[in-house]
């Protein structure tokens, strides 16, 4: 083969190197950002195509990756077959299309009938492999059946995981203060692989490519001789190595959120565009340029029919639970229990009003609106506990409750030399000289362990008390608490805005939730979203400390909300593998309040019976086992156990309403629930904060959740078993790769159906449509979640029963 000479041969230029730039950041701003693993949260893949209608794009995806973002025919055809999807929904999907596609699509349906569509299933696709878009490494293996793309993208998996490595390599990168690309250039300048591999010269080439990211796609990009498509070009460019592409959306996303700049997805690429672009210039051919894109609108209109099916039975539910008698709102609640919006919540918010009608529920984002960085004792950097879309604004430390100084100290200096000790014996086993013969011979302790935590007889986990507790004010050194003031506007934000505002009971429990597992890479992606994934227990203990201020007593009195003086606010922790609820800080309950206390304790026993019940049968268990309980628990231990729950698996509505809307409707664990009381918010900021939080983080669940299922192997994470951890940041497939973006298979599929129904998430909001439709106008972003179909939007009204369809362009059709 001819040695690389120069960057790229000669080629006509057909946009200015200008535009081409321009291009390339419109295609890293399509990328969304991916948490690493200690901090794992749902996210929209999309959440950078948003502005785009949903449809649209489907159809770009459709040419960008392999399947797509849609499910197949298939799918569709058992749901037609067994009747799930009838008649009436495929004629409603069909006039629902004819209302929100563009008129030229519109039209191409204006003639289709059930029938039509219904033979669509069972005709052979109209796209084939090469109406996929391909980078120049696809189409040279294409031709030649090389396996250029899986080179490229090792060899950027495996410097990027250098790269950005947290602490999981013992031997560091040379090249880390360098900018990204930077970096790459003198690593590849080193690095002989792909000379090994065909490509000789390219040391040298590397060397005489711009030493700016810029000016190297300003360099590159020209000789691509890219149509006005570049970005659709280069966004398929990021694609092909898209986990690390997220990982690096995620650092410049948090350097923009603390006013930082940091072009370092540019600088990714710029390396992936400079080694398409090597390739490029030894086997450049036009017919590596050559498209024939071919999408089609009959899966969306599927889609749609599978979606009026959901809705269709959701509304019979809530039709029937409209219809049934509530606690009267006069009468003392026996006690009162705040849960999240998350979907699991559901199951259990239901099952304790059951095991009690005098308990009420409410439910409210798990952080209760408190935007912290919570660190825990003995630790010097902490963890925000606020939804991703959130900056936390105060800093809690955790102490010794009820300790000297000198027993806080003591037990500071043991925790801190567990540390190192810990350190240490970690750099241990993982340096060069011990590693193999750490395996030799401390393997065996490690094998006992697991046996211990997968066959030992267990019981559910106990009620375990913690003696550390978040400190409100100041420590000694002025650093972290929240001011008093700051104090009263977090609790009477959360108290309004969860709709508490009057009838207080005499217990008030705050219940965050959070999941229990073993060997889990994935176990942030389990606790709690609106804590920016981690367990919701110090949110609540901090909001219940608050609220059991006397000083912040008074002054929400004089706002208009008068606790009573007999009113305590308790903190617990609902974990959703067990169903079990821990409460906290129990030695601060009044002693006047040890019955109510022991009766709510016996409610939340029974509420855990029943919801474990209900969510065996999805977990292989019989509900009727003696031995439930003992089998539950022991997910929690399993080394092996790739679906100690299902998360949020089956999630697709989000209702902002009284609870009297749904307290009787049986809604499977599958609808997010926020209280909402129109009437008690004159001002419309309730309802803007839900729209506008909880609502979006919501919607990217539900999205995430959907394209982990329409197409696993690209915007999900593949088979749980084959993953590995990459420097404590993300997990590959086997021993190489990029990063995996999503969800596991197994976190959607049971192995032999999906659990995860791809729907669009439901938004109904017990609200006048005009109030709907200020707070569309006032943010652009969640306006074209609703305009362009990333959603599915319904009002309310008053009487329960009358509800609108929204429609693109601040239009509403009442639906029948």
């Amino acid at each position: 083969m001819n040695t690389i000479e120069s960057p790229l041969p000669a080629a006509p230029q057909t946009q200015p190197a200008s535009a081409l730039l321009t291009a390339a950041r419109v295609a890293c701003a399509r990328i969304a950002p991916l948490w690493p693993l200690q901090h794992f949260v749902a996210v929209n893949p999309f959440v950078g195509l948003t502005a785009k209608p949903f449809p649209e794009v489907c159809g770009l995806m459709q040419r960008l990756v392999p399947g797509g973002m849609q499910m197949p025919a298939s799918y569709y055809r058992e749901k037609r077959a067994t009747g799930a999807l009838t008649d009436a929904d495929v004629a409603a999907a069909l006039d629902h299309a004819a209302k929100i596609l563009p008129p030229e699509e519109a039209s191409a349906l204006s003639h289709w009938t059930p029938q039509r569509l219904n033979d669509a299933l069972h005709e052979r696709p109209a796209r084939d492999g090469n109406a996929i878009l391909l980078t120049i490494a696809e189409a040279i293996d294409r031709q030649h059946g090389t396996s250029w793309l899986s080179a490229i993208t090792e060899a950027i998996g495996q410097f990027c995981a250098a790269y950005f490595d947290a602490g999981q390599s013992a031997w560091r990168l040379p090249w880390r203060h360098l900018p990204l690309y930077q970096a790459w250039r003198e690593h590849a300048a080193l690095d002989a692989s792909f000379e090994l591999l065909g490509l000789p010269g390219f040391r040298s080439w590397v060397k005489a490519l711009p030493a700016e990211a810029g000016e190297a796609l300003a360099d590159l990009l020209p000789a691509f001789r890219l149509p006005e498509s570049a970005g659709d070009f280069l966004h398929k460019q990021l694609l092909t190595v898209r986990g690390w592409a997220g990982y690096v959306q995620y650092r410049v996303r948090e350097n923009g959120m603390r006013g930082r700049d940091d072009d370092s997805l540019l600088q990714l690429l710029a390396i992936r565009v400079a080694l398409d672009a090597a390739l490029l210039a030894k086997f450049d051919q036009p017919a590596f340029r050559e498209l024939n894109p071919a999408p089609t609108l009959a899966l969306f209109v599927w889609q749609l029919a599978d979606e009026h099916a959901w809705q269709r039975q959701l509304l019979a539910k809530l039709d029937t639970a409209n219809q049934a008698a509530a606690p009267s709102a006069s009468e003392r609640p026996a006690a009162q229990a705040v849960f999240c919006i998350d979907v699991r919540s559901e199951i259990f918010r239901r099952a304790l009003e059951s095991a009690s009608p005098q308990v009420q529920t409410l439910g409210f984002a798990g952080f209760f609106g408190l935007p912290i960085e919570s660190v825990p004792f003995g630790q010097r950097h902490g963890v925000p506990q606020c939804p991703v879309l959130l900056t936390p604004k105060y800093r809690v430390l955790e102490r010794l409750r009820g300790a000297s100084a000198e027993e806080e100290q003591e037990a500071l200096r043991r925790k801190r030399l567990g540390k190192r000790i810990t350190h240490s014996w970690n750099s241990f086993k993982t340096s060069a000289i011990s590693c193999f013969s750490f395996v030799e011979t401390g393997g065996l302790a490690f094998g006992a362990r697991l046996f211990r935590d997968a066959f030992a007889p267990g019981a559910p986990s106990p009620q375990h008390q913690p003696k550390c507790g978040p400190q409100l004010a100041p420590d000694e050194h002025g650093e972290g608490g929240i001011p008093l003031a700051d104090r009263i506007a977090l609790g009477l934000g959360a108290l309004r805005n969860m709709g508490l505002t009057q009838n207080f009971a005499r217990l008030v429990l705050l219940c965050g939730h959070g999941s229990a597992t073993k060997n889990n890479p994935y176990a942030a992606g389990l606790d709690c979203g609106a804590c920016g994934g981690h367990a919701g227990d110090t949110n609540a203990r901090v909001g219940a400390a608050i609220l059991n201020d006397p000083k912040v007593r008074a002054a929400l009195a004089s706002d208009g909300i008068a606790i009573p003086t007999d009113t305590h606010f308790l903190a617990g922790l609902h974990n959703t593998t067990t169903d079990e609820v821990t409460l906290f800080d129990l030695d601060l309950v009044p002693a006047s309040h040890r019955s109510d206390l022991a009766a709510l304790q016996a409610w939340l026993g029974t509420a855990g019976q029943r919801a474990r019940q209900e969510r065996a049968a999805l977990l292989g268990l019989r509900s009727t086992d003696a031995d439930l309980d003992r089998k539950v628990a022991a997910r929690t231990r399993d080394w092996a156990q790739v679906r100690p729950e299902w998360g949020l698996a089956g999630n697709a509505a989000f209702i902002a309403a009284p609870r009297a809307r749904t307290r009787n409707a049986e809604l499977s664990g599958r609808v997010f629930l926020h209280d909402y009381d129109h009437h008690a918010d004159p001002d419309n900021s309730t309802l803007e904060l839900i729209m506008c939080a909880p609502m979006v983080v919501a919607n990217w669940i539900n999205l995430q959740y959907f394209a982990s299922t329409v197409n696993n192997a690209i915007f999900g994470s593949g088979n749980k078993v084959l993953h590995n951890v990459v420097g404590t940041l993300g997990v590959c497939l086997g021993n190489g790769g990029d990063l995996q973006t999503g969800l596991p298979l197994q976190s959607v599929h049971d192995g032999q159906r999906w659990i995860h129904e791809p729907l669009r998430l439901h938004v109904f909001l017990e609200a006048p449509r005009e109030r709907i439709d200020a707070v569309l106008a006032k943010h652009e972003g969640v306006r074209q979640l609703a305009d362009h179909g990333w959603l599915l939007l319904f009002a309310i009204e008053d009487d329960g029963a009358t509800r609108h369809r929204y429609l693109p362009g601040a239009k509403w059709e009442r639906l029948p």
